[in-house]
């Protein structure tokens, strides 16, 4: 009788973990050369100098002869940083003990390593959280020591250091090294994301839950509030601009950005708000259907006389804002009403605090955010609209009271109507749950392929083969991979051990060099054929398949072990790396496709997240509108209405031709950043 095995501990999770992640980095380059290729030719064909000819030739070579030396140098280094943390730990606090002064090439380096971590670090953002939430459970029921955080030594800034210090351990060239640094940012930022994507789906299957604290405050990528940032300081040039010629031809502001002193200071407009109400008495603002415009009704108010430039600029570009916010027809009446309230406090937070325009992500502007989604999330009639509304009535007292604190009382509301929030869309995702079992399925099948065909395409260029043997290999032993990384979540033990026989098979096809290994690659096939035998049979394989696939290899070893016996398959390759020359390197630039991040649509198909919102028309599946529900890490996405009562599937390449044709569009998810740039556009019009 079976007995069900324990399932691992903590602690032996945590080590898997490891493995894992030094695996990944262990076929990088394997896996990765010809799109590293590729982004190597694009770089040189658009600056071929006589040096970066040479460069792209140092590079190529080594990419050409010598990527498991890379790869292995690389996954080498991630794990003696696993080993021993605190030695990164030391570097990135960035305190030496005395003045150090770097050349050229070491301050290229470093700025290579944090920009290629920057971007990553943007980008997987989601991946990230979900994934660093879990390790952090699983590191406090291991009872592991808390100050070394084990989530932080798998993040894209130590793998790029990783990646360096390889580069230097293989005395490659500093130049040749920025330049492969450069060259790998998006490959191994598509290896990070499967590779985060596979880890949280193994740890979520060891019955240890995640952080859904971190979940519920999770933050968009900056990538994406780019545009919105830029507005805001727009805007806050402008008010400064404002401010000093107000402070040339009348009033100064002493207190401003702009420096101006004058001896007489002018009224703060903060202390003429002291007897301001959020709405004039008399007025149910908060269950108005056309909120009344507070801001503007201040600017009209006699006590603003003498008020200071800055301030009065200040004002002006508030009240604006809260214009186009409480016009916006994608949020409905009531919340409408709830944001107006909030028009006195944000300008005491735009006063004091003049980032509120610049960083998307102050408190306010989360919060205001925020209640638009509400509006999306809880439209008005919807079963779920009355609690949606009762929490932010409950949620807003604290910050129309506290004219004092009101940016932290901002931030308290966002955290609880976030935690709320997070709370209902866990309950709706639960419905979800077996459509979204489904697609993750499907993606480990998809990405347990694509990454057996790697290693198998990479084996095949650097070890000749017979083409009949390639075929076999493809049809019997990639299909049998790709159930291992199904099965295992990711590239787990039974799936390293599968890349190992692979790679033993190739070099048991390839003569030997002399006796000695001839005689250790004789003793090495029986086991590499019992390995290959295993994973077939318990793949389902038909004795007939066993037969031929094991007769194609069979022939192919006797030829060196006797190689009477008969005339060599052609081989598919001679795995010979030439050097590149200027010529060909414009060549091969030209034969390239252009690269798919030229595409506007296929962009932002893949810049979606969940929560994001989709608008469709005609309407698609149904659904004139619908919430992204979940995100895989192949493009795949689940799309649902406002209540998850349905959900249907979609993947990027789709909503990309949908955005195309004119009858999909992802509308602006920040109601501030879509406010803030109306509001750029307008000043920008004014001053013309």
């Amino acid at each position: 009788m079976n007995t069900p095995s324990a399932p691992p501990s903590p602690a032996a999770l945590l080590r898997e973990a490891d493995a894992r992640m030094a695996q990944a980095l262990d076929n990088f380059f394997q896996r990765s050369r010809s799109s590293i290729q590729d982004i190597a030719f694009r770089a040189l064909a658009t600056q071929a100098t006589a040096s970066d000819i040479e460069t792209g030739q140092t590079c190529l070579d080594w990419l050409d002869a010598y990527p498991e030396a890379l790869s292995t140098a690389f996954a080498d280094q991630f794990r003696s940083h696993l080993a021993r943390p605190e030695t990164f730990t030391r570097h990135r606090a960035g305190h030496p003990s005395e003045l150090q002064l770097v050349d050229d090439h070491t301050l290229k380096r470093r700025l290579a390593e944090e920009m290629a971590a920057a971007y990553m670090t943007e980008i997987l953002r989601a991946e990230m959280l979900l994934l660093f939430g879990r390790l952090e459970a699983v590191q406090r029921a291991a009872l592991e020591d808390p100050d070394q955080n084990h989530a932080d030594l798998y993040g894209p800034l130590p793998v790029v250091r990783a990646l360096s210090r390889a580069l230097d351990a293989l005395r490659i060239d500093p130049t040749c090294g920025t330049v492969l640094i450069q060259c790998v940012r998006a490959p191994l930022l598509e290896t990070l994301k499967h590779t985060y994507t596979a880890l949280s789906q193994f740890l979520g299957t060891a019955d240890i839950p995640d952080l859904p604290a971190q979940h519920a405050a999770r933050r968009p990528p900056p990538g994406r509030s780019g545009a919105g940032a830029d507005a805001g300081q727009d805007v806050l040039s402008h008010i400064r601009a404002v401010a000093t010629r107000g402070g040339e031809n009348g009033p100064a502001d002493g207190a401003s950005p702009t420096g101006l002193f004058q001896a007489a200071a002018p009224r703060s407009l903060s202390d003429s708000l002291a007897d301001w109400h959020p709405f004039p008495p008399g007025i149910p603002a908060a269950h108005a259907e056309a909120p009344t415009r507070v801001l503007r009704q201040l600017q009209q108010d006699s006590r603003l006389a003498g008020a200071a430039a800055f301030d009065l600029a200040v004002l002006d570009a508030v009240a604006g804002l809260f214009d186009f916010i409480l016009d916006d027809p994608g949020v409905s009446p009531h919340y409408r009403a709830e944001i107006a309230q909030l028009q006195i406090p944000v300008l005491r937070i735009a006063l004091v605090s003049p980032d509120f325009f610049s960083d998307d992500q102050h408190p306010a502007r989360r919060l205001i955010d925020l209640v638009g989604l509400f509006s999306r999330r809880f439209p008005e009639g919807d079963s779920t609209d009355a609690a949606a509304l009762g929490q932010i009535r409950a949620a807003f007292p604290a910050i129309l009271h506290d004219v004092d604190h009101p940016a932290e009382a901002c931030a308290q509301a966002h955290d609880a109507l976030a935690a709320w929030l997070a709370g209902e869309n866990a309950r709706a995702q639960a419905g979800l749950a077996p459509q979204v079992t489904r697609l993750e399925h499907i993606e480990r099948q998809e990405l347990g392929m694509q990454l057996a065909l790697e290693n198998l395409s990479d084996l095949a260029e650097r070890y000749p083969a017979p083409e009949s043997v390639l075929r076999r290999l493809e049809a019997a032993w990639v299909p049998h991979m790709a159930s291992l990384y199904v099965a295992e979540s990711g590239e787990g033990p039974d799936w390293r051990a599968a890349c190992l026989t692979l790679q033993s098979l190739f070099l048991s096809l390839q003569p030997p060099a002399n006796e000695a290994a001839r005689e250790t690659r004789l003793q090495s096939i029986p086991a590499i054929n019992t390995a290959l035998r295993h994973g077939l049979l318990a793949q389902g394989a038909e004795p007939a398949q066993l037969k031929d696939f094991f007769s194609a290899i069979t022939a192919t070893q006797e030829r060196w072990i006797r190689p009477e016996t008969g005339q060599r398959d052609a081989a598919v390759n001679t795995a010979a790396p030439r050097r590149v020359s200027q010529a060909h390197i414009e060549a091969r630039a030209r034969q390239l496709p252009d690269a798919q991040e030229g595409d506007p649509a296929l962009q932002t198909a893949r810049q979606v997240l969940e929560g994001d919102w989709v608008d469709f028309d005609p309407p698609y599946d149904g659904h004139a509108t619908a919430r992204v529900a979940w995100v895989g890490a192949r493009g795949h996405l689940l799309l649902c209405d406002s209540e998850a009562r349905q959900g249907f599937p979609l993947d990027c390449e789709r909503l990309a031709s949908e955005i195309r044709a004119g009858r999909a569009r992802v509308p602006e998810q920040s109601l501030t950043r879509k406010a803030m740039l109306r509001l750029k556009m307008l000043l920008a019009a004014g001053s013309r």
